[in-house]
């Protein structure tokens, strides 16, 4: 927690970047997650930054684990399993093994369900299965597909693919969808990761909730006007919150344009560790104000102590149906809490140290 504030982070999600699992053929785009993970750590904090070795590994869920609950003050994430997003021949974080680790440890983790097939059958076929096998929380989805060295992107106000795959997850009890947008994946079409697809189903679909997962900053004005005319559309702050720490003028032009569109209420804090790692971004929203430089630029209003409560958890909570409380007290005093008090987190100390959580000297 910070202060009285329980944190959930909306997004985390441990790569399996294994030698055994890349796609030998999209060196390029490897190289370009790699050089995102820098770009989002800057070069103030070196201690954040993985190495090489280190990145391009089957991360241990573990690892991430430590890195929200012993090394930062996060109190509940959200796993969000990956498909193979063409740099990989498998799933980048495979729902199963999510499902497995979230098992281990109902009391911190919600989980997203995630699809890998263009074919409408099999993609239902394979939500099915999921929601069926573990529990779900939610359904993470990619505006594109690769396979055969290619990437095909997708619409998801399309009624061939998204339609009927939006109708199952709503009749099989699925309530928050999020689907990746703003940041481009190449070789699919750049149009694919626009959010000019998202009318159509937020309004076909009241009773789901649609999360933009990068918040559209690529598209800040029309994200903003969507969240502003939509009260069931949500922008989750994964990647934008690394603008906290590399880019600070930046970050208050985003976060400001969207709190003014459409409050604290749908807009969520997300790491995506193991991205990023969630301590140096929640350092700098600790007690966060909006430089006044940037309230003139921009005509931004100050942002508030209920506003950044509500980013850093409140709304997350809201969402997913969690009482705040109950969820602080069901982790209160777990192994990694005990582990916390220690006082030893030192970044991405798992993966560094191999040390069981609660054996810290």
């Amino acid at each position: 927690m910070i202060g009285d504030t329980v944190v959930v982070d909306a997004v985390v999600h441990p790569y399996n970047l294994s030698p055994r699992n890349r796609n030998p053929r999209a060196e390029e785009q490897l190289e370009a997650v790699y050089a995102a993970h820098l770009l989002a750590t800057g070069e103030e904090h070196p201690e954040y930054r993985l190495s090489r070795d280190e990145f391009f590994s089957d991360f241990p869920f573990e690892a991430v684990a430590d890195s929200l609950f012993v090394e930062s003050q996060v109190d509940l994430a959200v796993i969000h399993a990956l498909p193979n997003l063409g740099f990989a021949r498998d799933y980048v974080t495979d729902p199963r093994r999510a499902a497995a680790f979230r098992a281990r440890h109902p009391d911190r983790f919600l989980l997203y369900a995630t699809v890998d097939t263009p074919v409408t059958d099999a993609a239902i076929a394979q939500l099915v299965r999921q929601v069926e096998e573990f529990p779900v929380d939610g359904l993470k989805l990619y505006p594109a597909f690769f396979y055969g060295g290619r990437g095909e992107g997708w619409r998801l106000d399309g009624t061939d693919y998204a339609t009927p795959l939006l109708e199952a997850a709503r009749d099989l009890g699925i309530r928050n969808v999020a689907v990746h947008k703003a940041l481009w994946l190449p070789p699919a079409p750049r149009g694919a990761f626009s959010v000019d697809d998202l009318a159509a189903p937020l309004e076909r679909f009241p009773e789901l909730n649609f999360h933009i997962v990068h918040a559209g900053a690529a598209f800040l004005e029309q994200t903003a006007a969507l969240l502003a005319r939509h009260r069931n559309l949500y922008a989750t702050l994964e990647s934008v919150f690394a603008y906290a720490v590399v880019r600070p003028r930046v970050f208050a032009k985003v976060l400001g344009t969207l709190l003014g569109a459409c409050g604290a209420g749908q807009l969520m804090y997300g790491s995506g560790a193991n991205l990023s790692h969630p301590a140096p971004l929640l350092n700098a929203f600790r007690g966060y104000r909006f430089p006044q430089d940037a309230i003139e630029a921009y005509g931004l209003r100050q942002i508030t102590a209920v506003e950044r409560r509500l980013i850093l958890g409140g709304t997350a909570l809201q969402v997913h149906g969690v009482d705040g409380a109950e969820a602080a007290r069901r982790v209160a005093g777990d192994a990694f809490d005990r582990a916390r008090a220690l006082g030893d987190g030192r970044p991405w100390g798992r993966i560094r140290a191999r040390r069981p959580v609660g054996e810290r000297g």
